[in-house]
């Protein structure tokens, strides 16, 4: 079944308050016990979904068949549910369709004969009018849906030229991601001159140990650019539509933040190798593929449940209790909070989780977040920033260990939300709760992609 189509022709028809009193013969006709009634358009509605609007030609879901003895109109579906059709008067004198569950005797078997579902729809329960309201309102909405399909290649066809790409990639301001689509598309910036590198660790994030990246010098203005890739999981395979995203970074627009993310660009591998083209297209490539350990996974094996993640979050708020002062940070009285630091010495690590955790949960801004994080690394004798390349990376492999771990000692007939979410609380205190929060919405994009197909 189309659901998304079928959705919205239900509003069209019915409004979005009411559902379709005949949906359980889409979706669980072994469930239904009792008589399902409703009126003729909805009925109408489930019998389009069933046929595709073919009622004269055989169907594989479903065939109607009539019994002359008793005027019985049934539906008989392939998976051997039987259902009896009548036209009734509802209690306000409208037309009601009423569907029960039936068990055929054996002088029905006898007197059966299959007919076309046209014949029930125009002469058995004469809601010719109503199928027809029904029918046209998806012949509507998939003329809709093929001018907005149109409309998209256009779009896309205009945002693939390389162009209109350079001419975004130019304008950009510092933090804007931006969409090159097409890995055509990437060699021709390649030729234009963006050189492909590796950014360290851009995010002290899982899998972000070597990014891809591209740097770029504007040889009117001068001005630098540095592109640095990102996750898009996206089930693409040709080449041509593949959608790659790039931060951007500008020399003029922050050059504070420029300077440290050029510090973090490199020309080689950490093994001292050269970085071709093709480690580049592979490198890109694996930021829009599924990671290869969740492939197979359904949308419910994917989904993490809200209730599950607030365990965890109460359970770092009791790990960030005493790392800094709540009221200070709510109140942003930074030299508070420095004092704090100092006074307890407490771990640049734990610091920086605790910042993730006030920075998610909107206790704090993004910016203020970069400047207290900016002031207390001045202000400590063990500055957060030194030395913190080296340790995210190993951080960073800890956190592949520990999800490759995780994932290996459930079964995947086992991986559900509850499961993952659980499996995970232990390293809470490790992973750090900005940490956590990432994997979530990793596998939430998962599961949004998975909803798509």
């Amino acid at each position: 079944m189309n659901t998304e189509l079928y959705e919205k022709v239900r509003r069209n028809l019915f409004g979005g308050h009411n559902q379709n009193a005949f949906m359980q013969l889409l979706t669980a006709r072994d469930a239904v016990r009792g008589p399902l009634q409703g009126t003729p358009e909805e009925f109408s509605q489930i019998l389009y979904e069933l046929t595709r609007g073919e009622l004269s030609r055989r169907n594989e879901t479903l065939s109607y068949e009539t019994v002359a003895k008793g005027k019985k109109d049934l539906l008989k579906f392939r998976d051997g549910s039987l259902f009896r059709v009548v036209r009734a008067k509802g209690q306000l004198g409208g037309v009601l369709v009423v569907v029960t569950p039936y068990l055929q005797s054996m002088e029905d078997l006898l007197d059966t004969r299959e007919q076309p579902l046209a014949r029930l729809v125009a002469d058995s329960l004469s809601i010719r009018d109503a199928f027809r309201r029904v029918a046209d309102e998806y012949r509507r909405e998939e003329m809709r849906e093929a001018s907005a399909r149109a409309g998209a290649e256009i779009r896309m066809a205009r945002e693939s030229k390389l162009e209109n790409i350079v001419s975004t990639i130019e304008n950009a301001k510092s933090g804007e991601t931006v969409l090159v689509r097409g890995q055509q598309n990437i060699d021709a910036l390649v030729d234009l001159g963006f050189v492909p590198s590796l950014v360290d660790n851009p995010d002290n994030w899982i899998d972000a140990e070597d990014s891809p990246g591209l740097r770029y010098r504007h040889a009117r203005s001068g001005i630098e650019l540095l592109l640095t890739g990102r996750e898009r999981f996206r089930p693409i395979e040709e080449p041509a539509r593949l959608e790659f995203l790039f931060l951007v970074h500008r020399s003029d627009n922050d050059p504070a933040a420029f300077g440290n993310m050029a510090r973090k660009y490199r020309a080689c591998r950490r093994d001292g190798t050269a970085y071709g083209m093709k480690d580049f297209h592979n490198d890109l490539i694996a930021l829009v593929k599924y990671p290869e350990e969740l492939k197979g996974r359904t949308e419910e094996d994917l989904g993490l449940m809200a209730d599950e993640v607030e365990n965890v979050i109460d359970r770092r708020q009791e790990l960030d209790k005493g790392i800094l002062p709540y009221e200070a940070v709510f109140s942003k009285n930074t030299a508070l909070i420095i004092d704090h630091v100092r006074k307890n010495r407490i771990p640049s690590r734990e610091v920086r989780k605790a910042l993730d955790y006030f920075e998610y949960t909107g206790m704090i801004t993004p910016e203020y977040r970069a400047e207290l994080h900016q002031q207390i690394s001045a202000a400590t004798e063990d500055p957060i920033s030194a030395g913190e390349s080296a340790a995210d990376m190993l951080y960073d492999r800890r956190v592949k260990e520990i999800v490759a771990d995780v994932l290996k000692k459930i079964p995947k007939e086992r991986l559900t939300s509850a499961t993952i979410t659980l499996a995970l609380t232990p390293y809470v205190s490790e992973l750090g709760f900005g940490r956590l929060i990432k994997i979530r919405e990793r596998i939430l994009k998962l599961k949004q992609m998975v909803h798509e197909q």
